[in-house]
């Protein structure tokens, strides 16, 4: 049993195939499930032992079979599956020229994966569970910073182990700062946010700030998550973000990215994914896809 999703380029229904969802559905819905993750899918170490794996010549033997068993499109790669000497160069791998179009819009889709859009975040109550707000204060790891995003629309884009793992910038601007907030590393599979929202605020991340002239002060965070070797950032703080231009990648492991932008910008959605999110369904679509226009 899948999660339902609903493709935006496809515009139908479908039905997400979770990796290894039986061992998912353990750890995070059974007692015993959320005592292992305690003690140890959690933690750092074990994604550290996963980088391990997956930086080592030995892991390069896993890559065909993971394109052949998630169905991954070879064709728009940079380099062919056989070039890659360890599982993670495959994993961060970089696309061929013209794969990703960038649309024409103020606000791009950051990823290929599944997207769920809060308005007014601060002040949502309905996100994953009906009835539980988001912490934009444990989320931001700054109670003067959350003021400042009171109000704010908050994009989630879920990755999954199959995605592209290149995260693009959303927004145009300056990198004013950056913070790493220290955290756990649950999974942020659907499966395991349903039970605990509060994975979003707990897990290691980091945030970026992007002073954009045209949407002000916007945030980016990168989520880590269980068997995410590491998060790797392409610019350093003060440097020009340029909206589609890749901003860094995720090595092994599924993961996410939260773009937060400001209510004075009075962004217009893209309005099936308002639709959806509203329903709690995610919205699949590739990155720099329009996601919304200055209204």
């Amino acid at each position: 049993m899948g999660i339902k999703i609903y493709n935006l380029e496809k515009e139908k229904f479908e039905e997400e195939k979770v990796c290894a969802e039986g061992l998912m559905r353990l750890l995070y819905e059974k007692r015993i499930g959320s005592f292992m993750v305690w003690v140890l899918f959690k933690r750092a170490f074990f994604s550290r032992l996963c980088g391990l794996w997956a930086d080592s010549r030995r892991s390069a033997k896993a890559v065909f079979k993971f394109i052949e068993d998630n169905g991954i499109n070879t064709d728009e790669m940079l380099y062919a599956p056989s070039n890659f000497k360890t599982f993670n160069e495959f994993f961060t791998r970089a696309l061929a020229d013209g794969a990703r179009p960038l649309a024409d819009c103020d606000v791009s889709f950051p990823a290929d994966g599944r997207h769920l859009l809060v308005k007014n975040a601060s002040e949502s109550d309905v996100f994953f569970i009906k009835g539980r707000r988001f912490d934009l204060s444990g989320f931001l790891g700054d109670a003067a910073l959350a003021e400042r995003f009171r109000g704010a629309d908050m994009l989630i884009s879920r990755l999954c182990p199959a995605d592209y793992h290149r995260f693009h910038y959303p927004v145009s601007g300056e990198i004013a700062a950056r913070k790493e907030i220290s955290g756990a590393l649950f999974s942020v599979s659907p499966i395991a946010l349903v039970p605990r929202l509060s994975v979003l605020w707990e897990n290691k991340r980091i945030l970026n700030l992007i002073d954009s002239p045209s949407l002000g002060l916007c945030a980016f965070v990168e989520i880590g998550a269980t068997n995410v070797g590491s998060i790797v950032n392409f610019d350093k703080v003060g440097a020009q973000a340029v909206r589609g231009a890749q901003a860094g990648m995720f090595k092994f492991g599924g993961s996410c990215v939260v773009t937060l932008i400001p209510k004075s910008a009075n962004i217009r959605w893209n309005e099936t994914l308002c639709r959806m999110s509203s329903q709690s369904v995610e919205c699949y679509c590739k990155v720099n896809t329009c996601a919304g226009n200055k209204g």
